[in-house]
């Protein structure tokens, strides 16, 4: 196997933790706020090394890939770096399924832009263009062995393999790889449930497996250049300690190939046999709801919700993900969205990595017939980045590129309207026209040819009411262009400079500590993401800007990671920005 080259790329993320001694840890959460959540670890070991990159949670049935991501997330490098993403597809964990619009497995022979998945793919991209290599950690369907042996053990099946596309690519090795680390991968193991190496041959004509060329690993390979593989373990083994301590000890053996030494955290394993441990704490509109067990809740009717939910007393190295779900709306998850029923729902489910724990039963107070509004009649319900809004017939909902939105229903309309966003299909499947109860991204370019009208710095689409037997209506939104036009800076002195954003510009400020405090633009400050030599900031952040010095200052929307452009920030004598000092 040729040697593995390094790739420059700053590890610069929220801090969260030191590891004794040895390993600076970091963490950032990409779409934070949308049903779509991607966390993202990083950890740099105190010796020089590779970065790898390691992922689970692609497929959310597959719970040992996204645990042993999580534990490899918690652990200690010695030598090299790891970027983690241990749940790389949340929507799908919650709801424990394959995929829930696209398998997102699919979603990288091309950059894609019709649902949340295809948002996910491209910041799992990004990250694969920082690493040297890359591990893919699955769960698969019985046992693959290269003969036939019986229904569960033949070469149809993926369980307890080692998978990669071709036995060797452009002077990478990958069968040599996988080779030289499944004998003492497999020392001690009953020869039932041993690795095997499985080379799917993607490359080759008469492939059975032409799929996989859609797939992250083949992307890895052929257009990243860097060795890939997957590690599955067993969806029918039952033990889930053994899938995940051995699909950690595999990973942890061909990172040592790589280049890359870690270390698990004490303990790391214990866990596993009662997780997950107990229920989400969750509260309801501010009242906290008893964990565990079934609880009954009264609320008045058409009463907007408000869920909290935060992990329960699990095991800390987890980093479980909540869900709350109405019976109605099941895989929404309330604990990221707020709710206003237009209609009754009979419960709330309380998930955890998408195993149900815990029903809360609700009893409805009221008549479930609107009271009108003073001269209101029909009006469309919906909100906008979590706020409530109303708009009549004919009427538009002023929003800008990137924003969030969630359509209830109608007011004054009848249970299970059908109000289609003409040019969009929000969730895959069949095509009814319905996108109320799902979020939505205000993007122009998922629309189709033809259903957008182009305004000065906006585009207008229409929310057509389609319920069979009642009588139409429409409602616009205008969606407005983001339009930053500058990031406020506060030096440690105090000092405030305003840098104008403009693409492909340049700027010079005096050398130091800078805190990004705030941006100049119309829309929610949130759904900009500002970036910094390639590393995410947080609004508050701290950076450095030393003497000669040039950093890329990079801002993509928040919601789809789509770039607004950049430009140069320099150290020295300051130049095309406005400077006060702070109130």
């Amino acid at each position: 196997m040729r040697p593995i080259r390094l790739r420059a790329f700053s590890l610069s993320l929220v801090l969260v933790a030191l590891c004794a001694g040895s390993c600076l840890a970091a963490s950032f959460t990409f779409f934070e706020g949308t049903q779509y959540p991607l966390k993202v670890y990083t950890l740099e070991g105190r010796e020089p090394g590779p970065t790898v990159m390691v992922q689970g949670g692609i497929q959310g049935d597959e719970m040992a890939g996204f645990l042993t991501a999580q534990i490899l997330a918690r652990s200690t490098v010695v030598r090299g770096s790891l970027i983690v993403i241990p749940r790389a597809n949340v929507p799908s964990i919650n709801v424990c399924r394959r995929q829930v619009n696209v398998d997102l497995n699919r979603r990288f022979d091309q950059d894609y832009n019709a649902f949340f998945e295809d948002r996910l793919a491209r910041v799992i991209r990004f990250f694969l263009s920082k690493s040297d290599a890359f591990l893919h950690l699955h769960e698969g369907s019985g046992f693959y062995r290269p003969t036939y042996v019986d229904q569960l053990r033949n070469p149809r099946r993926y369980g307890q393999s080692v998978i990669i596309d071709a036995l060797s690519y452009e002077g990478l090795e990958l069968a040599g790889l996988v080779n030289d680390v499944l004998p003492e991968l497999n020392a001690g193991l009953p020869e039932d449930r041993r690795f095997h190496l499985f080379n799917t041959d993607t490359f080759a004509t008469s492939t059975a497996h032409a799929e996989q060329r859609k797939s992250l690993t083949y992307h890895a390979l052929v257009q990243q250049g860097i060795p890939a593989l997957a590690i599955e373990v067993s969806k029918d083994l039952k033990d889930l300690e053994w899938k995940v301590r051995q699909q950690y000890r595999a990973a942890r053996l061909f990172l040592a190939r790589l280049g890359v030494e870690v270390v698990p955290p004490e303990g790391a394993f214990d866990f596993l046999r009662s997780y997950p441990a107990k229920p989400p704490r969750l509260s309801v509109n501010g009242l906290a709801l008893a964990a565990g067990g079934a609880t009954r809740l009264t609320l008045p009717a058409y009463t907007a919700l408000e869920v909290a939910a935060e992990p329960g007393e699990a095991e800390p190295l987890l980093d479980t993900v909540p869900a709350v779900f109405a019976s109605d709306r099941l895989g929404v998850n309330l604990a990221l969205a707020p709710r206003m029923p237009m209609s009754p729902f009979s419960s709330l489910e309380i998930r955890c990595d998408g195993k149900p724990l815990a029903q809360v039963r609700i009893d409805w107070q009221g008549q479930w017939r609107p009271v009108k509004l003073p001269d209101r009649g029909l009006l469309l319900v919906c909100w906008l980045n979590g706020q409530l809004r109303f708009v009549p017939p004919d009427g538009t909902l002023e929003a800008t590129v990137g924003d969030q939105l969630l359509i209830e229903g109608l007011w004054n309309g009848v249970p299970a309207e059908i109000l289609n966003i003409k040019g969009i299909v929000s969730q895959s499947g069949p095509n009814t026209g319905q996108d109320a109860g799902c979020e939505i991204i205000l993007d122009p370019a998922t629309f189709w040819a033809g259903y957008l009208e182009r305004e000065s710095a906006a585009s207008v689409c229409k929310v057509v009411r389609e319920t069979p037997g009642q009588a139409p209506a429409e409602f616009a939104i205008r969606l407005n262009d983001r339009r930053p036009t500058a990031l406020v800076l506060v030096a440690d002195s105090g000092r405030v400079y305003e840098v104008p954003w403009a693409d492909r510009g340049d700027a010079t400020l005096p050398p130091g500590r800078y805190t990004l405090k705030d941006s100049r633009s119309n829309g929610p400050r949130d759904k900009l993401l500002p970036m910094l030599d390639d590393a995410p900031l947080t609004w508050g952040e701290v950076f450095h800007l030393s003497l000669n010095q040039t950093r890329q200052l990079i801002l993509r929307q928040a919601t789809t990671f789509d770039p607004l452009g950049s430009m140069s920030l320099a150290a020295g004598e300051p130049a095309r920005v406005a400077a006060r000092d702070a109130p």
